[in-house]
């Protein structure tokens, strides 16, 4: 709505709103799922995967939680499939 406001045409009130949209679309689809599986122990193509899925499920609100519901479920399954360590002597 600013951008319609202030200038006089059209492409020149888009101009700003697509160049928002590339950023966020490069950091949401490259950028965090790359980080967060380096940082989270997760692989990349795990997050990139949630986030897709997620957002064809749910639209934005589901790329706004695959990355949290994903992190839940990973440690979920990291303490329901625990290995049985044999308790040592001390």
């Amino acid at each position: 709505m600013v951008g319609l406001l202030t200038y006089s045409s059209l492409s020149e009130a888009a101009v700003p709103p697509a160049i928002f949209l590339g950023i966020v679309t490069v950091e949401g689809q490259f950028l965090i799922p790359m980080l967060l599986g380096r940082r989270l122990e997760l692989n990349p193509f795990t997050v990139f995967l949630a986030i897709a899925i997620c957002t064809w499920l749910w639209g934005p609100l589901g790329a706004f939680l695959a990355v949290p519901l994903l992190m839940a479920l990973a440690v979920t399954f990291r303490h329901a499939f625990v290995k049985a360590k044999p308790e040592l002597p001390e």
